[in-house]
């Protein structure tokens, strides 16, 4: 039986929180953590083929045990492996916001997209493992299987993850942004995929690029739903999800986020009607009788009115968190500029018939409908609106 293996040198973009069993330890590279990564992006690409409804679920929870194992199936037909050197560089929150000595950031973008890392009365702060720290991910057939299926939609899996994704604590708010330097592969398994190393030296070039291998991966799996938007999950199709590569070049990943943060920063804060209606509500010690439009950036949202000494977290009725739908991600190009590219799944906010509520709130079914993306496109209408122009990657 043949057999083969696709080995690659991954190095981090941006900085990396992977945690360990105390998430605020010291950070680890985890085999675990890349391919709970990997089945995300497999289940996003599948979900074009199989659809959202029950019997497509099922139908993906299939295909997405043939590649990476489950309960009911067994081992995966892969192993995955990571090799890296010891000790792993590592950065903490204040150093990447570079907090003076009353603990204001210089860097007020970065600062805002890893707030969750900041330390604060109970908890230290998380630590990163440093950007430019490279390491290799070997996937592997298991003895006597054939596996050759797998590996070409785990190797899909992995395009996506290094040209869409990220991985880790904070990864949908640009941390964690991983890239391929260098691939190694036994045979021509992989050759009508596209290449893992970016090629562009330019935003437009990376945009025809990820057109280009969009289009070809998703052709390896056969069958095209039709899927209702906003879908179920977070499902990589045309219809339910927008890719888009920002028409600006930074010198440093740094600077990538820091701007996009300050943007981020400056469009959401104190934003009306949401203000007014979240410090309503507080006040009176009320359930929401209006949306809050912000929550489509994902929840929790945590406020504060220092007017009135209180605070309140935003949340679902039935779930407290709900991950972003937007991914930020910096990729660096072939040149060694940096650019970003955001990813938004349109997929449902909240589970049918749940509420956005207070954590004050007693009863389940108080609170408001959450909200349509509109305030998301309204961001990136603004973003264009000031001279960075949104390419959108089209035609896959």
């Amino acid at each position: 039986m043949v057999s083969t293996c696709l080995q690659v040198q991954l190095e981090t973009v941006t900085p990396l929180f992977l945690g360990g069993a105390d998430p605020r330890g010291k950070p680890e590279l985890r085999a675990a953590s890349v391919r709970g990564a990997l089945r995300f992006w497999l289940r996003a690409l599948a979900g074009s083929s199989t659809g959202d409804s029950a019997s497509g679920i099922e139908k993906l929870r299939q295909m997405e045990a043939q590649v990476f194992g489950s309960t009911d199936t067994g081992a995966s037909p892969i192993s995955i492996q990571l090799k890296h050197r010891n000790p792993l560089e590592t950065i903490g929150y204040s150093q990447l916001a570079e907090l003076d000595i009353q603990n204001n950031p210089r860097n007020t973008g970065i600062a805002y997209l890893f707030f969750a890392a900041r330390s604060d009365r109970s908890n230290p702060e998380r630590k990163a493992i440093k950007a430019g720290t490279s390491f290799n991910l070997h996937l592997l057939p298991r003895p006597g299987i054939d596996a050759k299926s797998a590996l070409q939609q785990s190797y899909a899996a992995l395009w996506l993850l290094t040209h869409l994704g990220g991985l880790g604590a904070r990864s949908r708010r640009g941390a964690g942004s991983i890239q391929v330097t260098r691939s190694v592969m036994e045979n021509d398994w992989f050759s009508d995929l596209p290449g893992l190393v970016v090629q562009a030296k330019t935003p437009c070039e990376l945009k025809e690029e990820l057109e280009q291998g969009l289009r070809t991966i998703r052709t390896l799996l056969s069958g095209k739903a039709q899927i209702q938007r906003p879908s179920t999950f977070d499902i990589l199709h045309p219809g339910v999800c927008q890719v888009i590569v920002i028409d600006k070049t930074f010198n440093t990943w740094g600077d990538a986020l820091d701007w996009l943060g300050q943007e981020m920063r400056n469009f959401r804060s104190r934003r009306q009607p949401d203000y007014s209606n979240a410090k309503s509500a507080i006040q009176a010690f009320k359930p929401l009788s209006t949306t809050i439009e912000r929550a489509a950036f994902g929840l929790p949202i945590a406020f504060y009115f220092r007017s009135l000494n209180k605070k309140a977290t935003l949340q679902g009725s039935s779930h407290d968190r709900r991950a972003s739908p937007l991914l930020i991600r910096v990729t660096r190009l072939s040149n060694g500029k940096c650019v970003l590219v955001l990813t938004l799944f349109y997929a449902n906010l909240l589970q049918h018939s749940e509420r956005l509520k207070f954590n004050y709130q007693p009863e389940p079914n108080d609170g408001a409908v959450p909200p349509d993306f509109s305030l998301v496109d309204k961001f990136l209408y603004d973003i264009q609106s000031k001279g960075a122009a949104c390419l959108k990657v089209t035609a896959w």
